[in-house]
């Protein structure tokens, strides 16, 4: 009877302050739908740069001066190292073929050279890329890697390349952590003030309560109810609306863009963090205006 006579309760005040209600839950629902979107994202940049950094190799050149006997003692050491999980030869030839086959099309301007200029190679992929830089090094001062003077570019690697990605998305989840965080404040703000409108309309009906001797969680509950509907009808939204741009937009793309690499959420597990975000926002808004604005 009690819990009924709070939902009542809770519902009546929505409706009564329904301009105010309509921007908390509003509110509650751009917050909610845009962290699940950043949690779309956030899953994908991270299954991205762990793609790339898993197919990370170094490439060490050799110098076409070298002999057989060097070229397979330089492999043999490369296989000795704990570090690598496998190692692939590439001889001029095949650097040649694969430069035909990247070239296709202007192959004239391949027939125009007088022999193969390409150095053979050998491509090195570790167990674990954060290891890149420093197994590089080893072959920085190695007198048959093919490197210039005062330059290490008979050796490269990709890690440069992953490291400004990774970067750039740092700085882009900071940025998107920060704008939810904001809306987050916002609505906790909104579902507050509109709870505190509803103490102030029933001023008098709190007062009355009081005197009949209601205790302080009998007067509260009616309050934090509303602040918790707020914000589940609010993460509703936001939970609908995300389905509709996952079916119609994303998994599209994923369909028909699968070179993008990207890959859907768990819906289940996403769900309910936008349910259970949207409650505690609301839990939360009610929480600072009881304890602001009703003094029991």
């Amino acid at each position: 009877m009690k819990f009924r006579f709070f939902v009542g309760e809770a519902v009546d005040s929505l409706v009564r302050n329904w301009v105010m209600s309509v921007a908390a839950i509003v509110t509650v629902l751009v917050s909610m739908f845009v962290l699940g979107i950043g949690a779309f994202i956030f899953v994908n940049l991270q299954n991205a740069t762990s793609g790339v950094r898993s197919k990370l190799e170094i490439e060490v050149f050799i110098r076409n001066t070298a002999s057989p006997d060097q070229i397979s003692q330089l492999g043999d050491q490369i296989k000795a190292m704990p570090e690598v999980r496998s190692v692939n030869f590439v001889s001029k030839e095949e650097a040649m073929n694969r430069l035909r086959e990247s070239m296709k099309g202007h192959e004239d301007v391949l027939d125009a050279l007088s022999g193969n200029p390409l150095p053979p190679s050998y491509e090195i992929y570790l167990k674990d890329p954060s290891q890149i830089d420093g197994v590089a090094g080893r072959f920085y001062n190695n007198p048959i890697v093919d490197n210039d003077t005062g330059t290490h570019n008979g050796v490269r690697t990709g890690g440069e390349t992953t490291d400004r990605v990774l970067q750039v998305t740092h700085y882009i989840l900071i940025g998107g952590a920060g704008f939810v965080a904001l809306l987050a404040v916002a609505s906790i703000l909104l579902i507050s003030n509109t709870i505190r409108l509803s103490i102030f309309a029933r001023r008098r009906e709190v007062e009355i309560m009081r005197l009949v001797g209601a205790t302080n969680w009998f007067i509260r509950w009616p309050f934090i109810m509303e602040g918790v509907f707020t914000g589940l009808v609010g993460a509703t939204g936001a939970m609908v609306l995300f389905l509709l741009v996952q079916n119609f937009f994303v998994d599209k793309i994923i369909n028909e863009m699968p070179f993008l690499g990207a890959d859907t959420v768990p819906t289940f597990w996403l769900l309910l963090f936008i349910i259970i975000g949207g409650g505690l926002l609301g839990s939360l808004g009610s929480g600072l205006a009881l304890r602001r604005f009703l003094k029991i």
